[in-house]
C-alpha cells in the first residue's frame, strides 16, 4: 500500500521506545469516507497530533505521541467528536517497526470511559 506523507502541525516523528506503551502509535481508521476532510482539518488545527492516509484514502492512521491509555483515549475522543464510528484498532509504532501484527487496543476498550466523560 502506498501512503501520503505524514501531516502534522507539530512536526511529529515516530518514537520507538523500550515498550509498546511508551512508543508512539496510531489509531487505524478504515474507510473514513467523507470524514477524511474533518480528520485532516483536526490535524491542521492541532486537535490531532498527526495523520497519514493511504493514497486510495481507504485507511487513515491517526498518531499519538505515546501509547499510554490516557493519550490514546484522548485521541479516540477527538475521533468520536469528529464523527468517526465503528470499531477501531490501535497499534504501537514499535510493533509496526518489529513487523508484529499485534494491536495494543481496540476502541471498545475505551468506549465505557468515553461515555462517562462530561461534555
Amino acid at each position: 500500500m502506498r501512503w501520503f506523507p505524514t501531516m502534522s502541525s507539530t512536526g511529529f516523528s515516530s518514537i520507538i521506545a523500550g515498550s509498546d506503551h511508551t512508543s508512539s502509535g496510531k489509531w487505524i481508521v478504515p474507510q473514513p469516507g467523507p470524514l477524511w476532510e474533518e480528520i485532516e482539518d483536526a490535524a491542521i488545527e492541532g486537535r490531532l497530533l498527526a495523520i497519514k492516509k493511504s493514497q486510495d484514502h481507504s485507511i487513515v492512521c491517526v498518531y499519538c505521541r505515546s501509547s499510554d491509555e490516557e493519550t490514546t483515549a484522548a485521541t479516540l475522543a477527538v475521533l468520536r467528536d469528529i464523527g468517526v464510528e465503528g470499531e477501531l484498532r490501535y497499534k504501537s509504532d514499535r510493533a509496526t517497526r518489529q513487523r508484529r501484527d499485534e494491536y495494543l487496543y481496540d476502541s471498545a476498550d475505551f468506549e465505557q470511559v468515553l461515555a462517562l466523560k462530561p461534555l
